[in-house]
């Protein structure tokens, strides 16, 4: 079962998505807000220029000059710091690279009260798990950059008398494990205006424990959770690919964000 506590430390920590404040790709030298420095694409990440009065550390070392930021992509990523707290980090997407700025003091953490939530269900089923054929799919899944991502074969399941044949992407491993990853719409996917009771529009997603090949697997629909981009506009959505949006309302986990007035954050 998800972990309700940590979820809502993980929504506004320092790294969470509600301290995201930008996400800005860097394809030229540029400034980049909030944060000093002129930003450059380099091969392996990004370049920065600034002066020690402008307060960036790479890797725990003042710049004062030209330095190269690592990204996500390198065998070591850098570690950037920024004055006011403020961090920074470098994402590979689409043959460039990404700079995030995170900011643990944002008006967003401040804001946020908790994650609303379903009430605990019965809504358990079981699947069966049929590795991709051959090499691992790819194209038929997109992340939120519009990249593919590995299709790692299908789950047939039953819910609520429904059947489905589900795709499942590979996750990154969580816990030294490796687990598999469900992209999902449903029948309560809808803007709260359009209906009190629903979940996030743009879907969520659902983990599972990779088997490693052909298996039974349980379907856990209380562990639905929240994308990030439910919490921070900084991140884009990734796209539900059409075998995972289902007509059958999975009236489980995780609904919406909340702030301290009780009102969804987008």
């Amino acid at each position: 079962m998800t972990d309700i506590d940590a979820r809502d430390r993980w929504a506004r920590s320092a790294r969470g998505p509600l301290a995201l404040v930008n996400a800005q790709r860097v394809d030229e030298p540029q400034q980049v807000w909030p944060v000093p420095g002129t930003w450059s694409p380099a091969v392996g990440g990004l370049q920065v220029t600034a002066t020690e009065a402008d307060g960036v550390t790479v890797d725990g070392l003042p710049v004062d000059g030209t330095v190269l930021v690592a990204g996500d992509d390198a065998v070591v990523a850098s570690t950037v710091a920024f004055p006011d707290g403020m961090a920074g980090t470098v994402a590979a997407s689409g043959g460039g690279h990404t700079l995030r700025i995170w900011d643990p003091s944002a008006d967003a953490v401040g804001r946020f009260a908790r994650i609303d939530r379903f009430p605990p269900s019965d809504l358990v089923t079981s699947g069966t798990y049929t590795p991709a054929d051959g090499q691992e799919a790819r194209g038929s899944v997109l992340d939120a950059a519009g990249e593919p991502l590995v299709v790692a074969g299908t789950i047939d399941t039953t819910i609520r008398g429904v059947d489905a044949r589900l795709l499942a992407v590979r996750s990154a491993p969580f816990g030294g494990s490796a687990r598999l990853q469900l992209i999902v719409q449903d029948a309560t996917s809808a803007l709260p205006e359009d209906d009190p009771g629903s979940s996030y529009s743009m879907g969520r997603f659902l983990f599972v424990a990779d088997p490693g090949g052909p298996a039974d697997v349980e379907l856990d629909w209380n562990d639905l959770v929240l994308p990030p981009c439910a919490f921070s506009y900084q991140y884009a959505c990734p796209i539900p690919p059409p075998e995972n949006r289902l007509s059958v309302a999975l009236h489980a986990g995780e609904r919406h964000p909340l702030d301290v007035d009780g009102a969804v954050f987008h």
